[in-house]
């Protein structure tokens, strides 16, 4: 579900953590040549099964728990692990994952996922989130960059690149270090617009799948929005809003009260 150079994982997190998930998955991953007339076919070069998937984002979910302190009791937690009871359950039917949702105490307002299922939200967002609604937007966005695997996309499009990059620099020796070298050189798995489009509405189906408020989504958009005012966001950063996306939420889910009031007739 949801790009300083504050990335997916903010900084200083970004190296220490994507750098690891990189080097796995190449050494994980095998690269496979075609041959024949037809110039090679780079698609899916560097193609992930969902074991390898789960197994990066475990990896990287150690090195996140490791340097972070993770909250496991009090309101804050227990208030997201509520939510995740109901959103998690859709977002696994759609992928079946080890999903999880973990709390990191910071004030600083953002949430992340990795590949394979692990998503954090940091103390920082729940404060700025009124209520359960608007924390499960957030988590039906993020669980939704899981389900569509956009980040093990961007991790594979970047090693293609890179791949292809070596060839034509005549440098297939050391074509494993330029892939590598590119991938880290993504702003940390920064999604698409297209990317986030995508979580902004299977995430609004998750929202409203599980029962919560149909504004919810566009109303915590705007709360982040009014944040910039004080320099933005982290969140804003790793999953940049724009007015368009406010007015698609928005429009989202008047829709949906029309559907559901035309049903109840």
């Amino acid at each position: 579900m949801i790009n300083a150079k504050q990335n997916l994982l903010k900084n200083k997190r970004a190296g220490r953590i994507v750098a690891p998930l990189m080097l796995l998955s190449l050494g994980m991953v095998p690269i496979v040549v075609s041959t024949g007339c037809k110039g090679p076919n780079f698609s899916g070069v560097f193609s992930m099964s969902k074991s390898q998937e789960i197994e990066l984002g475990q990896q990287s979910a150690k090195e996140v728990e490791a340097k972070e302190k993770i909250v496991t009791s009090g309101p804050q937690y227990e208030r997201l692990q509520r939510v995740a009871a109901r959103i998690l359950p859709l977002a696994r039917h759609d992928y079946d994952v080890p999903f999880s949702v973990k709390l990191i105490q910071s004030k600083e307002v953002n949430a992340f996922a990795l590949p394979g299922g692990p998503i954090y939200f940091y103390t920082g967002l729940m404060d700025l989130a009124s209520s359960d609604d608007e924390i499960a937007a957030v988590l039906g966005h993020e669980s939704t960059h899981v389900v569509k695997r956009h980040a093990v996309k961007q991790i594979s499009d970047a090693q293609t690149k890179g791949l292809i990059a070596g060839i034509a620099l005549g440098k297939a020796g050391n074509l494993a270090q330029t892939a590598a070298g590119l991938a880290l050189q993504i702003d940390q798995l920064r999604f698409s617009r297209g990317d986030e489009a995508q979580a902004d509405e299977v995430g609004f189906k998750y929202l409203t799948e599980a029962g919560y408020d149909p504004d919810a989504m566009a109303s915590f958009f705007k709360k982040m929005m009014a944040k910039t005012g004080n320099g933005g966001t982290e969140w804003l950063s790793n999953h940049p809003l724009t007015t368009k996306r406010i007015q698609a939420a928005e429009q989202r889910a008047e829709e949906y009260k029309k559907r559901n009031s035309v049903g109840a007739r």
